[in-house]
C-alpha cells in the first residue's frame, strides 16, 4: 500500500542497516539501508504490509526505499537540530565504525541510534543504563566540563560563561531528542544561574519542584513514569550525599563519588525493583568508575562530530582516542556483567497494599527521626518487600502465551511450583520473556523445560535469566555444550539432560519423556514430551514433534488419555496426528501458532475427534484455570468457542 504522512520520529539501527520511521502513534515503517529523514518531513512511500503474527500486535510495514518521495519540512529550530544530529551521527559512525560506534552515537546523541543489543543488556544488568541513555547526568557532565560547576548553592561561573554554557546545553538537549531528563537539568541549571546572578539562594527543593511543575504542564502522564521518578530519586540521593565544602584531596574526591553513588543507588532501589524487578548493587562502584570515561567520550565525541562537519581531516585525529575509549568502556561493561549479582532479581512481587502500608510507616519513621540512618533503614524496609512471600496461594493454572511463531507456556501447580515450558519466538524472544515474567507471582522459576533446539522455543531464555532465577532446567541431551546449556550453568541452574528413551519426574505434577530415537533424528522429533497435572486435568505437551517423534512417543506407552493436548509442531501437517488423537481423545486441543495459521492444519483433524480447538493465533493468550478446569482466552473470536469446561476423564 501507499503510505503518506508527516515524520514524527526516526530511529536508526546501524548494526542491522535498518531505520524505523514513526508516522503516527500506531504506524511505524521499517526502511532498509541509508535514508535521510528528519521529523517534520512529509513522506510518501510504497510499503509491503504483513499481517500481524500475534493478535493485538500492530502490522509490520516494510518500506520499498526506491519508491520514497520526500517533501522536506521548512526550517525550524527542531528540524535544524534533527539535521545537525543526523550529520553528527554520520560522522561518529565514520570515525568509530561497528558496534563501538553505535554505542558511542547512542551515548553522545541519544536514543535515536540503537546500540548493540548485548551491550544494552549488559548495561541493564549492571545498573549502568543511566550512562548509556542520554539523561540529566549527561547534561550535568557536560556543564561541569564546560566550567559550569556547583559551589554550595550557587554556580561558580561568570555571566558570559553561564549564558554560553546554558545555550550549549539547550542545543545539546534538542539535538539529543529533547529528552525530558535533559530538559529538566537545563531548566534547573538556568534557574540556578539566574539565582546566582541576583544573589538569591537556590536550594534543592526549588531545583526539583520547578522542573517538575513544567513537566506537569507539558507531559503530566510522565510524572508517574520510571524516567521521572528514577531521575528525581537519584537527584535527592545526590543531594543527601553533599558535604558542606568542596573536596580538597584525591581521597576526598574518590570518597565523595562513592558516597554520591551509594545514596543515588539506595534511593532508586525501590523504584528499580518496582519497575524492573531487580537490583544492581555493583552500580555503586561502577558508576564512579565509568562516569569519568563517559564524560570524556561525551565531550570529545561532540567536539569530533562538530569538527568533522567542517574539517574531516582534523577530526580524524580524534578517531583513535575515541575508539580506544569506546572499546575500553564496552569492555568494562561486559566484564562487569559477569560479576555475581548483576543483577539481583526480586523473589516476589509485593501486593500494592503492602507497599502502601510499609511506605507510610517508613515515611512516618523518617519524619519522626530525621537522620540519614533513618532513611537507610526505611529504604531497606521497603526493599525487603520484594523478598518476602506476601502473596496468597495462587490458583493452579496453565497458560499458553500468544508469541507468534514459537512457544512459551507457564504452569502453576497445586504445590505452588512455577514451571515454564519453552520461551521463544521468531517475532522476538524478549516479548516471550516479558509475557512469562509478567505472569509470575514469584520472581523465580522452579523448573524450566526446553523441549528442543529450535531458537523459536528458547531465544527468550537469556532475557528471562536477566530478571529471574531458574532453579532447575531440563532439556534434551543433544543440547549439551550449547550456548544455552552454558548460560544456564553460569546462571547456577541445576540441569537435567535427558537422553533418548529417558524419562524424568523433576516435580510431583510433571512427567517428562525423551522419545527413543536414533542419533540422526531431527531436532523437532527429539522434542521432549510432558505430562502436566492441574487439579484433575491432565495436559499433554508435545514440543515440535513430527511423524517420527510422534510415533516414538506413542510406542513408548507415555501417551495415554488426556484432557488437553497441545498439538505438535504448532499444528502443522503431521501424518501421525490422527493416531495421536485416537490415543489421547482430548476434550480440547491447543496450538501455539501465528495468526496466519488460522485453525492450523491439525485443527480440522482435532475437530473430527470431537475436541474444541484453541489457537493462540486466533484467540491470543489461552489460560486453563479453575476446578473443574475452564478455558478462556485473551481475545476470543466468534469462530471459536469463547469458553470451554473440561470434565476430567
Amino acid at each position: 500500500m501507499w503510505i503518506e504522512g508527516r515524520v514524527q520520529d526516526v530511529v536508526r539501527a546501524p548494526l542491522t542497516g535498518r531505520n524505523y520511521v514513526q508516522l503516527a502513534k500506531d504506524l511505524r515503517v521499517a526502511f532498509p539501508g541509508e535514508i535521510e529523514l528528519v521529523p517534520g518531513d512529509k513522506l510518501r512511500v510504497l510499503a509491503r504490509v504483513g499481517e500481524p503474527s500475534i493478535p493485538g500486535v500492530r502490522r509490520a510495514f516494510q518500506a520499498i526505499t526506491a519508491t520514497m518521495e520526500v517533501d522536506p519540512c521548512s526550517w525550524s529550530f527542531r528540524s535544524g537540530c534533527a539535521r545537525l544530529r543526523r550529520a553528527m551521527e554520520r560522522e561518529l559512525l565514520r570515525l568509530v565504525p561497528g558496534e563501538h560506534g553505535a554505542m558511542l552515537a547512542t551515548l553522545v546523541l541519544g536514543r535515536a541510534t540503537r546500540p548493540d543489543p548485548d551491550l544494552a543488556a549488559a548495561h541493564r544488568a549492571t545498573g549502568l543504563s543511566h550512562l548509556l541513555a542520554v539523561s540529566g547526568a549527561h547534561a550535568a557532565m557536560l556543564a561541569f566540563l564546560l566550567g559550569l560547576s556547583s559551589r554550595g548553592r550557587h554556580l561558580g561561573a561568570g555571566r558570559t560563561r553561564s549564558a554560553l554554557v546554558l545555550t550549549i546545553l539547550l542545543i545539546y538537549g534538542s539535538i539529543a531528542g529533547a529528552e525530558p531528563p535533559v530538559l529538566r537539568a537545563v531548566v534547573a541549571y538556568t534557574l540556578a544561574a539566574i539565582a546566582a546572578r541576583i544573589g538569591r539562594p537556590f536550594g534543592i527543593a526549588t531545583g526539583l519542584l520547578v522542573p517538575a511543575w513544567i513537566t506537569c504542564l507539558v507531559e503530566p502522564e510522565s510524572l508517574l513514569g520510571p524516567s521521572f521518578l528514577l531521575s528525581y530519586a537519584a537527584v535527592i540521593g545526590l543531594a543527601m550525599a553533599l558535604r558542606g565544602r568542596p573536596p580538597e584531596t584525591l581521597g576526598e574526591w574518590l570518597f565523595d563519588g562513592l558516597r554520591a553513588s551509594f545514596w543515588a543507588t539506595l534511593l532508586t532501589a525501590p523504584l528499580t525493583l518496582g519497575f524492573f524487578g531487580q537490583l544492581a548493587p555493583w552500580t555503586i562502584l561502577l558508576t564512579p568508575l565509568c562516569a569519568p570515561l563517559v564524560a570524556m567520550m561525551l565531550l570529545i565525541g561532540l567536539i569530533a562530530a562538530s569538527l568533522a562537519m567542517a574539517s574531516p581531516g582534523l577530526a580524524d585525529v580524534l578517531a583513535w582516542p575515541l575508539h580506544t575509549m569506546a572499546s575500553t568502556y564496552a569492555w568494562l561493561v561486559h566484564t562487569a556483567d559477569h560479576l555475581p549479582g548483576t543483577p539481583i532479581p526480586a523473589w516476589y512481587r509485593p501486593p500494592p497494599w503492602a507497599i502502601a502500608l510499609v511506605g507510610t510507616i517508613c515515611v512516618a519513621f523518617v519524619r519522626a527521626v530525621p537522620r540519614k540512618r533513618s532513611v537507610v533503614i526505611a529504604v531497606l524496609g521497603i526493599v525487603t518487600l520484594w523478598f518476602l512471600p506476601l502473596h496468597h496461594r495462587d490458583e493452579p493454572h496453565f497458560t499458553l502465551f500468544a508469541v507468534g511463531h514459537g512457544q512459551a507456556a507457564l504452569a502453576n501447580t497445586e504445590q505452588q511450583h512455577q514451571i515454564v515450558i519453552d520461551c521463544g519466538s521468531l517475532q522476538g524472544g524478549s516479548r516471550a520473556a516479558r509475557l512469562v515474567a509478567g505472569a509470575l507471582t514469584r520472581c523465580s522459576i522452579d523448573l524450566l523445560v526446553i523441549t528442543h533446539a529450535d531458537t523459536d522455543h528458547h531465544n527468550g531464555v537469556p532475557f528471562l535469566l536477566q530478571r529471574l532465577h531458574v532453579r532447575q532446567a531440563i532439556m534434551p541431551a543433544s543440547l549439551r555444550g550449547t550456548e544455552l546449556h552454558t548460560m544456564l550453568l553460569e546462571h547456577g541452574s541445576e540441569i537435567i539432560l535427558l537422553k533418548p528413551g529417558g524419562q524424568s519426574q523433576p516435580l510431583p505434577a510433571v512427567h517428562v519423556l525423551a522419545p527413543d530415537l536414533p542419533a540422526g533424528a531431527s531436532d523437532n522429533d527429539l522434542s521432549l514430551w510432558l505430562q502436566l497435572q492441574i487439579h484433575d486435568c491432565n495436559i499433554l505437551l508435545t514440543g515440535d514433534a513430527q511423524e517420527l517423534g510422534t510415533a516414538a512417543a506413542i510406542a513408548s506407552g507415555f501417551v495415554t488419555r488426556c484432557d488437553v493436548l497441545l498439538l505438535p509442531h504448532h499444528g502443522r501437517r503431521n501424518a501421525n496426528a490422527p493416531h495421536l488423537l485416537q490415543r489421547t481423545r482430548p476434550h480440547a486441543c491447543l496450538a501455539s501458532a501465528t495468526a496466519g495459521d488460522g485453525q492450523t492444519l491439525q485443527g480440522d483433524v482435532a475437530r473430527k475427534f470431537g475436541a474444541d480447538l484453541w489457537s493462540t493465533g486466533m484467540h491470543g493468550t489461552i489460560t486453563l484455570r479453575g476446578n473443574p478446569i475452564g478455558i478462556s482466552s485473551q481475545q476470543p473470536r466468534s469462530l471459536l468457542p469463547r469458553t470451554s469446561q473440561i470434565r476430567p476423564k
